[in-house]
């Protein structure tokens, strides 16, 4: 399929098939997440301004690492705020953007992120979904065909782990999240086996996917509050007073 759909006025780029399809997956899963977790909201306002924080978040982490990676193909510094020109964003480091965004955000307005998680995670996946679609269609690499299956498989999984995670005797907290954490802990370590031997050059974004794999992990098993993630838990806050 053609990159390129439409040209835009005054030779400053074009529309693409890329952007066009992120687009519209970006305004399906936010319409999904603000229906599914309005409730957990005390005005639209709210919904609005985390939705548009974390799209920003993503696109300034989605670049950034991109940039990084691709530093050799922009003349200047300047191509980083030049994506017309100079098109290309990161997967991973769009995520990293999102976790932290959120983290943020969810510390200036005293607000408990956690209980959205069960309604994002869907949505999410949707949004993961229409990137690698997007990359596959312009680009016809196997790695991004895989990880569209990949990512087919963890709605299947999100949608069980909704279902069921509570009565789940290896997660006895129950605590709201299981789903998200779940579904993140097999994609990103699946997503990192598949860039590793089905794409080259994509190096830091293994990393940070690798990243993701461990932080998901971690934070799913602490979260479950078994026996041995409370004493790690404790020993990990006695290291810290201790310092």
């Amino acid at each position: 399929m053609t990159p390129n759909l439409i040209s835009l006025p005054y030779n400053i780029g074009s529309l693409t098939t890329f952007g066009l399809i992120i687009f519209l997956a970006f305004t399906i899963a936010a319409f999904l997440f603000f229906r599914q977790t309005k409730e957990e909201f005390t005005d639209k306002e709210e919904v609005i301004s985390l939705l548009t924080n974390n799209l920003l978040a993503w696109l300034i982490g989605a670049r950034l690492v991109f940039f990084l990676s691709n530093f050799q193909q922009f003349n200047s510094l300047m191509g980083f705020f030049l994506p017309w020109r100079y098109p290309g964003l990161s997967f991973v480091g769009g995520y990293w953007g999102v976790i932290i965004a959120s983290w943020y955000w969810s510390k200036r307005h005293s607000f408990q992120i956690w209980k959205t998680t069960d309604g994002a995670v869907i949505p999410l996946l949707i949004f993961f979904g229409g990137f690698f679609l997007g990359q596959w269609l312009v680009s016809q690499e196997a790695f991004y065909l895989t990880t569209m299956v990949l990512n087919l498989l963890m709605i299947a999984l999100a949608f069980w782990a909704l279902k069921s995670y509570r009565s789940l005797t290896w997660y006895p907290s129950g605590k709201i999240g299981f789903s998200l954490l779940l579904s993140n802990t097999v994609f990103f370590l699946g997503f990192s086996l598949l860039a590793f031997f089905l794409s080259s050059g994509l190096y830091l974004e293994t990393f940070l996917g690798l990243g993701l794999f461990f932080w998901s992990l971690i934070t799913l098993y602490l979260r479950s509050e078994s026996k041995s993630a409370k004493e790690l838990s404790e020993r990990i806050t006695n290291l810290i007073k201790n310092d």
